[in-house]
């Protein structure tokens, strides 16, 4: 099986030449499984912090270029089954939702439903009990993919605390931090590993400076119990955003 692991887009905040870049490549790798979602929208109008007051009424803008964008996706691996996974940004609509009680119970502002998952061919289900749950995708005993929720300080330590988390029972790729990061640990039962997966959203946020942030896209292929992952981090050549994928240059 194989997994592309498209991170952090952050709508309407997506760094396009970064998606660009990472659309490219897997197209290239073609993937058996592909993730959507994973704090794919941003849902800023929804946000408890402060706000810019122009931004806060975009929110319809947002939810129809976010499925713009996966439509790029679907283009990009047109065969892949789309995974749905939810991240701590898009849970902020079920925060709003609790918050206005009295809007809770309208099936239009379900999160599936608001997204229009089912238009565009993304398998959802809201059920901790389903192989394909909301939250983390598993792959059989080998790999778990989740957005995450853990963040320590530096590049990998997240990965480690996920793993931690697991009882280094099983690997991890996780979004969330918007940085890259690898650790492996060897174990009774085989080596696991833990991987921080970068971001595809632009890394001038309005509300930090200069955050230790890195683009990039991770890939993966499960093989009978076997895990590789390939980290791939974007950079920046002159005014040109460049990555490297098994000999191949991709810029954008």
């Amino acid at each position: 099986m194989k997994i592309a692991f498209p991170t952090d887009e952050h709508y309407p905040f997506q760094d396009e030449r970064a998606r660009s870049i990472a659309l490219d490549i897997v197209r290239d790798f073609n993937p058996d499984v592909l993730i959507s979602g994973s704090d794919g929208i941003d849902f800023y109008a929804l946000s408890k912090f402060s706000k810019d007051p122009k931004r806060i009424s975009s929110l319809q803008e947002d939810i129809d270029a976010w499925k713009v964008g996966q439509k790029e996706w679907k283009d990009a691996a047109p065969e892949a089954t789309r995974i749905f996974l939810k991240g701590n940004h898009e849970d902020r609509l079920r925060k709003w939702l609790w918050a206005h009680p009295e809007a809770h119970s309208l099936d239009a502002l379900k999160l599936s439903n608001l997204l229009g998952l089912d238009e565009l061919g993304i398998n959802y289900q809201d059920n901790g009990d389903s192989e394909w749950c909301n939250w983390e995708l598993p792959i059989g005993n080998t790999l778990v993919v989740r957005h995450g929720e853990l963040v320590r300080k530096g590049s990998g330590m997240s990965a480690r605390a996920e793993l931690d988390k697991e009882r280094f029972s099983i690997s991890v790729l996780t979004g969330h931090t918007h940085r890259g990061g690898s650790i492996f640990a060897r174990t009774r039962l085989g080596v696991v590993q833990g991987h921080e997966c970068f971001c595809l959203c632009g890394l001038e946020p309005e509300y930090v400076r200069h955050p230790d942030w890195q683009q990039g896209i991770v890939l993966a292929e499960v093989h009978e119990g076997s895990l590789t992952v390939e980290p791939i981090p974007f950079s920046n050549l002159r005014s040109i955003k460049h990555a490297i994928w098994r000999g191949k240059e991709y810029r954008s």
